[in-house]
């Protein structure tokens, strides 16, 4: 849609509301990013989920009273969660802290890939559920000190549940919030299935956060070397903004990261001679296979974060940034009113030859530091054009975990396995993110 209004419209637009919704500015060249984000004001306001909203505020405020979220706050509210979150979140000691804990669970992850292969050593139709899986996993470890178990012949049912809420709340409030919809003035079938999907979110986060909460409670005081954990740091700051953080870490935290594997791998699978690159690398890292991955040995993996990135540039899981401007500004000789939603396409942006050579094709080697002969560069990328974790004081706060995540579980992946694909491009589904809509039928062999 985004490739067709810029194809219509050219690179700036106005998209009117209905229904409600405010008129869009909606912009295609990394220059109007610029403007846009130099007049986003002291605390950053972003158009927030409005049915999210409303469940937190209006269903339950016992829970979000104090704070609704780092995704739906605005103004102070927003800058005493964040700045109470940032020295936390944000710290590359505290992520680090966490590696011999995620690549446990990648490990376990490759192990339940090897079971679940068919005879042709390719994975089932529902593989996309079993990296919900991992992620869920793997965020559960960082949000609340504890495995679920969602990698064990026996899952707990609760589990899937929870998966499955995720996965209807980035549908239905992508249908209820971005699409036309009169729930506001009527609560529509599909606003009452989108409120019982948060209530089953709420509910079973908020059961393992109590847990956690009484573990850590229970503990005795740990070893001053040893790092604290991001719950117990935010609990010392703030009981109701640990909650708040917790809850919102198990909700982001997995169609978001699942969804930006699967791109990687799709991409890697389809581009042998960048995987075996980046195998070698892997291999440098870890000679011994069964030697576990420390903080020290992720530091140096450039072709990684390059292909990280590059397949964020395909790939993307987010179609755009916006702000609202604080102040009256002009983009190309049109005046646009303080208030204004403006959105910026990314996506578009960072797969348009204007500003990219060769967007179409997979090359890591875009983002390395030392320019490579005869292949594009990164360099020469307005500095605002690709953005896949936002801007500023509202980027994305689980970036490095995220990252450290992503990266765990491919190094565990490529260290033994070759992966393939052999099927037709693969297709996304439009929600509040976009994920994949084919069957992950990647082939997945011994090297």
């Amino acid at each position: 849609m985004m490739k067709g209004l810029n194809k219509d419209y050219g690179s700036i637009m106005k998209l009117p509301g209905i229904l409600g919704k405010p008129d869009m500015v909606v912009t295609f060249d990394p220059k109007y990013s610029v403007i846009i984000f130099r007049n986003e004001g002291h605390w950053p306001i972003r158009r927030g989920i409005d049915t999210f909203e409303y469940y937190r505020k209006k269903i339950r405020p016992d829970i979000f009273q104090k704070s609704s979220g780092l995704v739906n706050d605005h103004g102070e509210s927003w800058a005493n969660l964040r700045t109470a979150a940032n020295p936390i979140m944000m710290k590359p000691k505290l992520v680090r802290a966490y590696i011999p804990d995620i690549d446990t669970v990648a490990k376990d992850f490759i192990r339940r890939v090897t079971t679940i292969r068919d005879e042709n050593n390719e994975m089932p139709d529902d593989f996309q559920n079993e990296l919900n899986k991992w992620s869920l996993e793997s965020i559960a470890l960082i949000a609340l000190e504890h495995r679920l178990g969602l990698l064990s012949e026996v899952d707990n049912p609760e589990n899937q549940k929870l998966i499955n809420a995720v996965k209807d709340f980035f549908l239905l409030a992508y249908e209820l919030d971005v699409q036309p919809s009169i729930w506001k003035y009527y609560k529509t079938p599909t606003f009452n299935r989108l409120m019982e999907s948060f209530d089953v979110m709420t509910t079973l986060s908020k059961k393992h956060i109590d847990r956690a909460i009484e573990r850590i409670g229970n503990q005795t005081e740990n070893d001053e070397s040893q790092e604290e954990s991001v719950l117990k740091k935010i609990l010392q700051v703030d009981k109701d903004y640990a909650v708040v953080m917790a809850l919102d870490m198990l909700l982001a935290g997995i169609d978001t990261t699942s969804a930006a594997v699967s791109g990687l791998w799709y991409n890697l699978a389809k581009n042998q001679k960048a995987q075996d690159k980046l195998r070698e690398e892997i291999m440098k890292l870890l000679p011994d296979v069964h030697a576990p991955l420390t903080p020290e040995s992720l530091n140096s993996l450039p072709y990684m974060r390059a292909c990280v990135k590059e397949s964020l540039r395909v790939a993307p899981i987010v179609g755009g940034n916006m702000r609202c401007i604080d102040r009256d500004i002009v983009l190309e000789g049109y005046q646009i009113p303080k208030g204004s939603h403006c959105v910026m396409g990314s996506m578009t942006m960072a797969k348009d030859e204007k500003f990219v050579e060769r967007a179409d094709e997979f090359i890591p080697e875009r983002f390395l530091k030392e320019t490579q002969s005869g292949c594009p560069s990164a360099k020469d990328f307005h500095p605002y054009l690709m953005l896949p974790f936002g801007f500023g004081a509202r980027a994305c706060i689980g970036k490095r975990f995220a990252e450290m995540e992503i990266e765990v579980l491919t190094i565990r992946l490529l260290r033994e396995y070759k992966i393939e694909w052999n099927y037709e491009p693969i297709s996304y589904a439009n929600g509040l993110i976009v994920t994949p809509a084919s069957k992950l039928k990647y082939r997945i062999t011994e090297l």
